[in-house]
């Protein structure tokens, strides 16, 4: 189901990343190595998210968005980069599990009763919270969820 091609789709594909990422470990390498920080920035619009709500998410502050905003040609640390691939990850999976970007970025951002009436957004901050999202999202791909 979920693909390296879908996940680097929304990280800028080829064209921002550098390379092809055919798979897991060639992500792996290149998150290892530092994603580019344009790749922050295609997913920010991609996902339609504040500078505010973007950088709670991804664990940076606003101004670390700013100024790498005005430097885009630096690639991140492996930490970031970790936890941008985390977010481009569950992201791509909400597309593919309710077949619209609209559809997405709204169930993102709404309180979900299967999460404890928290929003995904908010559980996306750290991999056990983004494991419950996964979960969750799966389930309503299987018709588990009620």
């Amino acid at each position: 189901m979920l693909s390296e091609k879908h996940i680097t789709d929304v990280l800028g594909g080829t064209r921002l990343l550098g390379k092809l990422a055919l798979t897991s470990l060639d992500l792996a390498d290149m998150i290892q190595k530092g994603l580019p920080t344009k790749s922050v920035f295609f997913l920010q619009k991609q996902m339609e998210l504040t500078d505010d709500d973007y950088s709670v998410t991804l664990g940076v502050s606003t101004k670390w968005l700013g100024r790498y905003r005005k430097d885009p040609r630096e690639h991140m640390d492996a930490n970031v980069s970790d936890r941008l691939y985390r977010i481009a990850r569950i992201y791509t999976l909400t597309e593919e599990v309710l077949e619209d970007k609209g559809a997405a970025n709204h169930w993102l951002h709404r309180p979900q009763s299967g999460l404890g009436e928290r929003t995904p957004l908010e559980l996306m901050k750290n991999d056990a919270g983004a494991r419950e999202v996964e979960e969750l999202l799966y389930r309503i791909e299987y018709g588990i969820y009620s």
